[in-house]
């Protein structure tokens, strides 16, 4: 299930006059998340998914660390994917920015594509070990599958039926069974504690004392241990974790004023100011 759309396969110069954003789900397919941006200033902090992000540049490159020192460089003509839980951040590679397009799919989503109805472990999920993967073919197919999504004219059916060839044919081609080495380690009993105070605590805006507590360990050591184990400091993770349920509620309909409330926010302006930093635009342009 090919597409006759042509990729970008040369630098456009031509840089947007703003960054722009827009996020929508995909009930197709496991309520997917799906991104097109054009970003010329934008830079994303340090973070991680709970899904795996699949992508394209269409425009530009950009330029990323992933870990905490490897760096690459997505340039137009390949596909992007960040296993879940892997630590990145972003910025464009050249002044003029970049464009691209990102699936956000969660592991059991990934697992529905590769198993049908059968349970799939995180042992048997598929591991991309790189990040810029050279594949004209499957990259034309994930091409074909966004811009299906985003039409109003195209069926559930289609929808479906082009993300789930466009993603078995990627992890057919280049995911490997999980390395030993990254199987989802047990972390330290404190930061697991912490992690998941943090979790239950999103909107009630915990302090480190509250967190350290609950983790029963010192603050100073709860700060060394907590960004050794995540790669972020506690209130880094605090801040992902709200713009992560904020974006998922937007994404539902809620208001976002009302949405503001319930991660924790003291007032819109402030939650906007946080938005813009993963997305580059406020929620207002993001999810409409």
């Amino acid at each position: 299930m090919t597409s006759p759309i042509a990729v970008p396969s040369t630098l456009d110069t031509r840089s947007p006059p703003a960054n722009r954003a827009r996020i929508w789900r995909e009930p197709a397919l496991a309520n997917a998340e799906l991104l097109r941006a054009a970003y010329r200033t934008h830079q994303f902090p340090p973070h991680a998914h709970d899904e795996y992000a699949i992508g394209f540049i269409e425009r530009g490159a950009q330029a990323y660390t992933r870990g905490r020192k490897e760096r690459l460089i997505m340039p137009v003509g390949k596909i992007c994917v960040i296993n879940p839980g892997q630590l990145h951040e972003g910025r464009g590679a050249t002044e003029v920015g970049w464009d691209y397009r990102m699936i956000y799919i969660p592991p059991e989503g990934l697992a529905m594509v590769l198993a049908g109805s059968e349970p799939v472990s995180a042992r048997d999920l598929p591991f991309f070990a790189e990040s810029v993967i050279d594949d004209p073919e499957t990259l034309q197919a994930l091409h074909a599958a966004h811009l299906c999504s985003e039409s109003s004219d195209a069926s559930q059916l289609e929808k479906a039926s082009r993300l789930i060839y466009a993603l078995r044919q990627l992890m057919t081609r280049h995911g490997q069974g999980m390395p030993r080495a990254q199987l989802p380690r047990a972390e330290p009993g404190a930061v697991r504690r912490a992690r998941e105070f943090i979790d239950a605590s999103v909107a009630a805006n915990p302090s480190l004392d509250d967190i350290a507590r609950a983790a029963a360990m010192s603050p100073f050591h709860l700060l060394r241990e907590f960004k050794k184990a995540i790669g972020v400091p506690p209130h880094a993770y605090l801040v992902q974790r709200r713009v992560d349920k904020a974006r998922r509620l937007l994404l539902k309909g809620h208001a976002p004023r009302l949405v503001a409330i319930e991660v924790g926010y003291s007032d819109q302006a402030h939650f906007s100011r946080e938005f813009r930093r993963f997305y580059g635009v406020p929620p207002s342009t993001a999810i409409r």
